[in-house]
């Protein structure tokens, strides 16, 4: 019997992959509802965090709850953004496939960690210069602390926004959905997604070169990228059965 190129044999295991991944893909898409809801409500993110020390500590204080709630959320998100590459990267290219999975799998994992290292600047060092600010009696001891506020929020928002949300997320989807274009495990559709979701987030990055992306640049580049997680996620739920091994 002639197995069509476009296909894959799967025993349990592989049934079981697909359809984790397809959950996951899912999770991962919806996610970023969570903490773009609670955040945006407590404190008008992400436009928020173009805002001064004046502005920002204080409102830190203010909802803190939601804030640590949102941001921890975020962080989780960043987190299953490796773990859903490496399930991708494991379905597209299976588990024996060289140089090119290791490639995906790594800046898949350097973009959680960088991600990370920008959420958690909101998380701990933030609520620390909150209180200071709070408890400053000068002007003086204002700008100190606002100083400090703005060389970390630059600090932690090019590791964490720049590098990671956008340029290793996007070196990892670029090689997916090339190599699934080269394999074709997957549709094609989900390539070109992949694909049109990387110019996006390479262009939310463009700041770093003295481009201005435009204000909406970070929404329209995160949004496409979830989007293109959750209809990979449906299509591995629903027809992911249809992949069978040569």
């Amino acid at each position: 019997m002639v197995k069509d190129r476009n296909t894959v044999v799967m025993g349990n295991e592989n049934r079981n992959l697909v359809r984790w991944s397809g959950f996951i893909s899912i999770i991962q898409g919806l996610l970023i509802f969570f903490p773009t809801i609670i955040l945006g409500a407590a404190i008008n993110w992400p436009e928020s965090l173009d805002d001064p020390a004046s502005i920002a500590l204080p409102r830190l204080l203010e909802n803190e709850g939601a804030v640590r709630v949102g941001y921890f959320a975020y962080l989780i998100l960043s987190l299953l953004f490796a773990i859903t590459m490496v399930l991708l990267a494991q379905i597209v290219l299976g588990k024996d496939s060289g140089i090119l999975i290791k490639i995906i799998v790594a800046f898949a994992i350097a973009s959680a960690l960088a991600r990370s290292i920008g959420i958690i600047r909101w998380l701990v060092p933030m609520f620390d210069l909150a209180k200071i600010w709070e408890q400053s009696t000068t002007e003086d001891q204002k700008y100190v602390v606002s100083v400090v506020f703005e060389t970390l929020n630059s600090y932690g928002g090019t590791i964490g926004e720049v590098l990671g949300v956008s340029i290793f997320a996007a070196i990892s989807i670029f090689f997916l959905s090339i190599a699934n274009l080269i394999r074709r495990t997957l549709p094609k559709w989900i390539s070109v997604f992949g694909l049109i979701s990387v110019l996006g987030l390479l262009w939310t990055s463009t700041g770093i070169v003295g481009i201005d992306p435009g204000s909406s640049a970070d929404f329209i580049g995160t949004t496409i990228v979830q989007l293109w997680f959750l209809f990979t996620g449906f299509w591995l739920l629903i027809k992911g059965k249809t992949l069978v091994k040569n």
